[in-house]
This record gives structure tokens, sequence and C-alpha cells, in this order.
């Protein structure tokens, strides 16, 4: 049994993540963490996460020795914010552990990306040109061996599998630009209260999305295609 370890573990993204090691045969949960000043830190998840009542009740810790997490575990989920993965995913690659990084942080191999989109400077080159984009339709063999996998998000997950064989078979005009019309539900923006994602506001309405051209996501498309 291979332990495995959820950064990130209060939000949506970690309570599926939980529920899905605790169901895989070859998988056990052996630890569940927030950031060390999470209002989160020492509930269980099935208090955060009623749907896991009676399936997983291990409480969310929070990561204050890193280096120790890293070494209790085999793999690693880091559901965590960009710039969080960046630093967090290289101590756990260092102490041996496989990584599934679901940020943005080691998605994309361009040299101005994560200064325009995230605004900072990458730091772990060497580490960003051995991660493997984890589109398993198209990668399964390199993300077999695949230490670092960057889980890519949904848009671009979407995207691609729709666009890619198209564009193999020729049966896309590669200089022409497709029409991509997704829709994603409010979920995505995680379990921070908004007015913008409240229940009144959002019912029954859709919504634009980042429609400048400035968006991360497009990039991130094009770039893997």
């Amino acid at each position: 049994m291979l332990k495995t370890t959820i950064i990130g573990a209060s939000g949506y993204t970690g309570a599926e993540l939980a529920l899905m090691v605790t169901k895989h045969p070859e998988l056990t949960l052996s630890g569940l963490y927030v950031s060390a000043n999470s209002v989160d830190a020492g509930k269980p998840i099935s208090q955060l996460h009623g749907k896991l009542a009676g399936l997983v009740e291990m409480p969310v810790q929070p990561l204050v020795d890193v280096q120790k997490a890293a070494s209790e575990c085999d793999i690693v989920f880091l559901a965590t914010a960009h710039e969080v993965s960046h630093d967090l995913a290289p101590v756990f690659l260092a102490q041996g552990c496989q990584v599934f990084d679901l940020s943005g942080a080691y998605r994309v191999k361009a040299d101005d990306f994560y200064t325009t989109f995230y605004g900072f400077e990458h730091q772990h080159e060497n580490w960003l040109d051995k991660a493997v984009y984890g589109l398993a339709e198209w990668n399964a063999k390199e993300i077999e061996s695949a230490q670092l996998v960057a889980v890519p998000g949904c848009y671009p997950t979407a995207s691609q599998l729709a666009i890619k064989p198209l564009l193999e078979a020729g049966l896309v005009d590669s200089t022409m630009w497709p029409v991509i019309n997704a829709t994603s539900g409010v979920s995505g923006a995680g379990r921070k209260a908004s007015m913008t994602n409240s229940f009144c506001e959002s019912v029954f309405s859709h919504m634009a999305f980042l429609i400048t051209g400035t968006s991360q996501r497009l990039r991130r498309i094009w770039v893997v295609m």
C-alpha cells in the first residue's frame, strides 16, 4: 500500500481526493494537511464535508513541518495555490515522493508564463523541465514513469481532449482559432464565500469569465497543443 498525503485537504478537490484514496485498493491515506494558520486545522474532514461522514474521519492537520510530512508518504497531492505548490513540490520530490500537483505551478514550460500570469518568477526550472503534463489520454506512458505530474485544469482538459485529435487528423486549420464554448460551475472557484458565487446570484445565471484574452487558461491550452 502506498502512503498518500493530501495538502490543501479542506477544499472540494481535497475532499474528492480523500474519498478516492480511501477507496483505492493500492493506496492508504496517511495524512491530510491545510496551511498552518487555517481555521480548519484540527477538524475532522467529515466535519468540513458532510458527505464523508462514516467514510473518512481523519482530521486535517496544520502543515508545520514540511520535511516530516514528506518523510511519511510515498505520494502527495498538492491541492494548493500556484505559488504554494511551487515551493512545496521540490521538498517532497527531494524526499523521493511522487508528486501530483493540481495547481499550475509546473504545467507550462514557457519563459514568461509565470511572471505574466501568476505574478512570480519560477525558481525551480530543473523540476519544471522534468514535470510531465498529466493528461492521461495523451501522456499515459510518460505519466507512468514521472516523479512530478502537473495535473491539467478543467478548461484545458476539456478543450484539449476535444481539439487535439481533430488537429492530429488534419480536420482543423491550425492557423485559425477554434471556438471553445466552455462552462464551469461555481465550485471551480472553491469554498470561500463570495457574493458572486452565492446561490441567489448564480442560480439560472451565466457569467462571462476573463473575456479580455489575458487568461492563463488560454495560454496553457495552446502551449500544450
